[in-house]
């Protein structure tokens, strides 16, 4: 828990420009108000007491230099029947334009298809955020389409992004350690 405050202080002392937003949800808008802190703790809590074999979400909290400075989130709805992932991050201001977003996604991405064998990855990037979408490029990511997204009231395009397995190829060497006896509850054990 000790991490995840510490976590939560880093999305406290900013993530993105004010003016903006980069996320379907504005969770960044209410981090100065009293109690965000604990709520932000039990929504990462929260991600394993719901967690369910045919809708769960992975929050992985990256760290660097020993410090957490972010998360990379994966998603699967009925991943044993759809073998598809949906993919999210987000990184303290300090920690970006360093290549960190484009490791931690490769790290996920390696996970889903080579880990849990998923066949597709989703994402989207919702206009005004360029990193996210340079990230998603970097990696194969390609557009299939967009949506109106209304985050703070006002209508927004949000890209929709798709990357399938056989045209991902990660960018950094990544080792998937840990998994064993845990497919059950990913769904990739019922795979066919």
């Amino acid at each position: 828990m000790a991490e995840l405050r510490s976590l939560a202080k880093v999305a406290q002392a900013g993530i993105h420009d004010p003016a903006a937003t980069p996320f379907y949800v504005p969770w960044t808008d209410d981090s100065d108000r009293p109690g965000f802190v604990d709520e932000f703790v039990d929504h990462h809590e929260a991600a394993l007491r719901n967690w369910h074999v045919d809708n769960w979400e992975l929050q992985l909290v990256a760290f660097a230099g020993g410090r957490p400075v972010g998360v990379q989130t994966t998603r699967g709805k009925r991943f044993a029947e759809t073998r598809t992932v949906d993919t999210g991050s987000w990184l303290g201001l300090a920690w970006q334009g360093r290549g960190l977003g484009t490791e931690l996604r490769a790290a996920v991405l390696s996970l889903a298809f080579d880990g849990l064998g998923a066949l597709k990855a989703t994402s989207g990037a919702i206009a005004g955020n360029p990193q996210s979408l340079r990230v998603s490029r970097k990696l194969g990511y390609r557009e299939t389409g967009s949506k109106t997204v209304a985050p703070r009231g006002e209508p927004l395009q949000e890209l929709l992004l798709e990357l399938r397995r056989d045209e991902f190829v990660s960018p950094v060497p990544v080792e998937i350690a840990g998994l064993d006896g845990l497919h059950s509850r990913f769904g990739s054990d019922r795979l066919a």
